[in-house]
């Protein structure tokens, strides 16, 4: 048992800076992008890491004409030396089709670095970031010096992940090469612009996609110039343990998810063969120490 998680440990420390690794994004980074839907994420950050410190959830109202909710949380893994910032995904099928209105009916906003994102996906980040992440972010980076940064969500809190680090890397509160960006199900964020300015800041990101997930074709491409920033990773399958992934290491791929048209919502919410809820109660058992 001891030898398999050394094995998993080598392959997660020797590789994270030079292409995907899937032990980071299996087993420590899905877990708190799951997390992100619990109204006690704090559970899943005890049970997945040696040694960790959980700083804040914040919820916000993130569109003022409607009544909806978006959800942020920070976090630290000491054992691993990462300060982790997270974002919920919508949440139901209300909540999912309102999120698909505004990414096909809201104009794009400018982005401070440059480009145009998604208006809706702005609003939410600007949101939460200057609700209160932003200024726990700094205080677990000032306490945290030489902590790398893993950024993450799924669905929705995919697409303010994206702008969250891009944003970080951007305004220079951290080396960008300190910056982890692992996100699932992410819909387009923004246009060509953004995608190149994103893709020139942050050398560690990556898209992961679950075999015809239908939200990671929305907006269609072109549409309104929307286009994808790299890397993404592609699961034609179930994404069991052992399960094989294509990886594209440019905006759009055409051997990635673009190279299918039988697209369907039942694989956005299973993403390594689990549902997102799997962390509503912690993560016990999932974490790579237990395996």
């Amino acid at each position: 048992m001891k030898s398999v998680v050394s094995f998993l440990l080598f392959l997660f420390v020797t590789s994270v800076y030079s292409s995907y690794n899937e032990t980071l994004a299996r087993y420590f980074v899905w877990p708190m992008a799951s997390a992100a839907f619990s109204d006690h994420p704090e559970l899943c950050v005890k049970d997945n890491y040696k040694s960790s410190e959980f700083k804040r959830r914040i919820s916000v109202k993130c569109d003022l004409t409607q009544s909806d909710t978006c959800v942020g949380f920070t976090a630290v893994s000491h054992s691993d030396k990462a300060i982790i910032i997270s974002f919920r995904g919508s949440q139901g099928s209300e909540v999912a089709m309102e999120v698909i209105d505004g990414l096909l009916m809201k104009p794009v906003a400018p982005f401070s670095g440059g480009g145009n994102v998604n208006e809706y996906f702005i609003n939410a980040f600007d949101m939460l970031w200057l609700g209160g992440l932003k200024d726990d972010f700094l205080t677990l980076k000032n306490a945290n010096p030489g902590y790398v940064v893993w950024i993450t969500g799924h669905s929705l809190g995919a697409a303010i992940a994206s702008i969250a680090a891009t944003t970080i890397a951007h305004t220079k509160l951290i080396s960008p090469d300190m910056i982890k960006l692992i996100t699932y199900g992410e819909p387009r964020v923004g246009d060509k612009t953004y995608a190149e300015l994103s893709d020139s800041l942050l050398p560690y990101t990556y898209r992961v996609v679950h075999k015809h997930d239908i939200v990671p074709h929305l907006p269609p491409k072109g549409f309104r110039n929307y286009y994808h920033h790299k890397s993404e990773v592609w699961y034609n399958n179930n994404m069991a343990v052992g399960q094989t992934w294509v990886e594209c290491d440019v905006d759009e791929g055409d051997k990635c998810s673009d190279s299918t048209l039988d697209l369907v919502p039942n694989d956005h919410d299973d993403y390594f063969n689990i549902d997102t809820g799997f962390a509503n109660n912690g993560c016990k058992g999932w974490n790579i120490y237990n395996k």
